[in-house]
């Protein structure tokens, strides 16, 4: 089992209705092509500093239950039940420093 929490950039509020249909359109859909924006990017590379993204290399170590899906806009991530705390603790405290919002489905 897994937890789910997708962050993304967004300048104006918006629902929690709308937020949920934009993580499952983009859930759905997977990574756009495209290089990610700044502040995405940015927390990319904070987050996976941190917690390496899921290769076959590192299966049992990472906190991740399958790869990150980074997008344009977007960051999808599956922690495991086990590390869950603790990447929701990091992730929370790093979305709002680099511009994004922060949803937990």
């Amino acid at each position: 089992m897994s937890f789910e929490l997708g962050a993304w950039f967004g300048t104006e509020p918006i629902t929690a209705g709308e937020a949920l249909h934009r993580y499952l359109v983009w859930d759905a859909s997977g990574a756009a092509p495209g290089e990610p924006r700044p502040e995405v990017a940015a927390f990319y590379e904070e987050l996976t500093a941190l917690f390496p993204d899921l290769t076959a290399d590192n299966y049992g170590a990472s906190p991740w239950s399958e790869p990150l899906t980074v997008s344009e806009d977007f960051v999808l991530m599956n922690a495991v039940f086990p590390r869950a705390g603790e990447v929701c603790r990091v992730v929370l405290e790093m979305a709002p420093r680099h511009r994004l919002v922060l949803f937990e489905p």
